[in-house]
C-alpha cells in the first residue's frame, strides 16, 4: 500500500509542476496579443496560396512573424483595431496577383479579434496594414 500511496502523491505532484509550468509559459491575454493571421494571394491564372504565422505582442525575437516588432508597435498604435492600422506609403509590388484576403483571429490587448478584408492587390494589402500581414 506504501508504494502505492507514494507514486500516486509522485504522479500528482508531477501533474501539478507541469500544469504550472504550462500556465507560466502561455501568455494573458489581458497582457498580451496572440493573433493568427493569414494572407491568400489569388494570382491572374486563379491559383491561389496561404500563408499563416502566428503574431505574439510582446513575444520572443526570432519567433513567429518575422516582423513582429514593427507589426505590433502597428498593431499598439491602432489600439487594436485592424481598420486602423498606420499601413506605409510606399510598397514593393508583384505582378500577377490580382487579389489577397488577410484575416486575423486571437486576442488583442485581452478584447478578441475577427478580422477579414480582400484587397485588390499585394500593394493595396501593405499600404493599408503595413508589416502586419508582411510575412
Amino acid at each position: 500500500m506504501k508504494k502505492i500511496t507514494t507514486a500516486l502523491a509522485g504522479a500528482a505532484l508531477a501533474a501539478l509542476t507541469l500544469a504550472g509550468t504550462a500556465t507560466a509559459a502561455a501568455p494573458s491575454p489581458t497582457e498580451a496579443g496572440h493573433i493568427w493571421l493569414t494572407v491568400t494571394r489569388t494570382t491572374t491564372d486563379g491559383v491561389s496560396t496561404t500563408g499563416n504565422v502566428w503574431l505574439d505582442c510582446p513575444g520572443q525575437a526570432g519567433v513567429g512573424h518575422p516582423h513582429r516588432e514593427s507589426a505590433c508597435t502597428d498593431l499598439d498604435y491602432a489600439d487594436g483595431d485592424f481598420d486602423a492600422l498606420p499601413g506605409r506609403s510606399e510598397a514593393n509590388c508583384w505582378a500577377g496577383i490580382v487579389r489577397v484576403t488577410a484575416t486575423a483571429h486571437g486576442t488583442s490587448e485581452g478584447r478578441p479579434v475577427h478580422w477579414e478584408r480582400t484587397y485588390e492587390s499585394e500593394c493595396d494589402l501593405i499600404l493599408a496594414t503595413g508589416q502586419v500581414f508582411d510575412f
